[in-house]
């Protein structure tokens, strides 16, 4: 039983020493995951806070505002309401602009009608139609046309059913952006990059570390091919097959979004984007593969096994995840200086091509940019194959 016990303390003591003494696999195991999501779930906090804001306030012109329902929104912080005295053109072109959050059209004789039903004695048969123009591509605008609702809502549930809202034949939501283009800038980016990740982890890693650990690149960086030429090569090849998984992903993406928003959209119409816009994706695509299969590789060239690469990559699959949910959650930029951060700029030109607002200089920066990084990594991994404690472990 001695003897057992023995063992078994033995072979516990050895792994162990294993693990504890192995620098990399300590650091990758134990501290970079806590620390990792630490530092992203602190930043989606803080950027989702930025962009929700519980001391927000929602603009709104109104005119003919009610004197049974202002003392409502007077005592409330949540609306800056201005009188309307312009037309009426003048203020769904701020609304479609961006420039206010809604605005409001009491009918004339609203207060009348009101004060006859709270005395009990309704002289007129017309039900008043309250209009309320919003934007829904702009989530404050949407934001502050349900909250007027609710208030209006509560108002009228202390009296009877007086008034209607938006019940006349007009189109009050003012947006531009076609509901097709709406849910693929939200869905799209983030789908996308996971989806090409994944393509890169199923070669890169196998290719690199899994020849590492099968001897078999020692063989290939003695023979007389130069050991930069293996790394374009192995950059080149893996990205070409990465991105055949890619487009053949991404094509059951759009092929099924029919299928997918059923229930959700009438239609989906695939058919706002032009040739042009899917030439754009495809490029993208690629630079954004060509990046991650560099950037996969180094990490591979590093690891003794294909086991290890893929717990080496582990922490940039949360990283390729929370940059294309922030994508969605910020939508397009204006500063084309956030087209030269590395991932995020592919998410934010794909969320810009599915909205419909992407621009030639963006996709330039964001190709250009990605190229370039791509380069400063494969320089990298011809110095890791130069490399010969890198390269056989020593």
């Amino acid at each position: 039983m001695k003897n057992k016990m023995r063992g078994i303390l033995a072979i516990i003591k050895k792994e162990f020493a294993r693990f504890f003494l192995d620098r990399r696999m300590l650091l990758n195991t134990l501290i970079v995951p806590g620390l990792l999501i630490y530092v992203v779930y602190t930043l989606m906090g803080t950027i989702v806070s930025d962009i929700a804001g519980t001391g927000d306030s929602y603009t709104a012109a109104v005119r003919n505002m009610s004197a049974y329902i202002a003392p409502a929104f007077e005592q409330s912080e949540v609306f800056e309401i201005t009188s309307a005295t312009e037309s009426d053109e003048y203020y769904t072109g701020q609304v479609r602009n961006g420039e206010i959050d809604i605005y409001v059209v009491f009918p004339d004789d609203f207060d009348d009608i009101v004060g006859e039903v709270i005395e009990g004695s309704p002289s007129s048969v017309t039900i008043p139609n309250v209009e309320i123009y919003f934007n829904s591509s702009e989530d404050s605008s949407s934001t502050a046309y349900s909250a007027f609702v609710a208030t209006l809502d509560v108002f009228e549930g202390s009296i009877s059913n007086v008034f209607d809202i938006n019940a006349g034949e007009a189109d009050y939501d003012l947006s531009t952006t076609s509901p097709t283009s709406y849910i693929l800038s939200a869905i799209v980016p983030m789908v996308l990059l996971v989806l090409l990740f994944s393509g890169c982890m199923a070669v890169a890693p196998e290719s690199i570390a899994g020849e590492k650990e099968r001897g078999t690149f020692a063989t290939m960086l003695v023979t007389p091919v130069r050991r930069s030429h293996i790394a374009v090569g192995k950059i080149v090849s893996l990205s070409c097959i990465s991105l055949l998984s890619g487009i053949s992903s991404f094509l059951g993406l759009i092929l099924s979004l029919p299928n997918l928003m059923q229930g959700v959209f009438d239609v989906v119409d695939l058919s706002v984007f032009s040739a042009g816009h899917y030439l754009m994706i495809l490029g993208v695509m690629l630079a954004t593969v060509l990046l991650l299969v560099a950037i996969i590789s180094c990490i591979s060239a590093l690891a003794k096994s294909v086991k290890e690469a893929n717990s080496y990559i582990g922490p940039l699959n949360i990283i390729v995840i929370v940059v294309g949910l922030l994508s969605s959650f910020v939508g397009s930029s204006a500063s084309p200086l956030l087209y030269l951060i590395p991932l995020y700029n592919s998410a934010m030109l794909v969320t810009d091509v599915m909205a419909l607002t992407v621009t030639p200089l963006n996709f330039v920066i964001t190709l250009v940019s990605n190229i370039v990084y791509a380069c400063i990594f494969v320089f990298l991994l011809t110095r890791m194959f130069n490399s010969e404690k890198i390269m056989f472990n020593k």
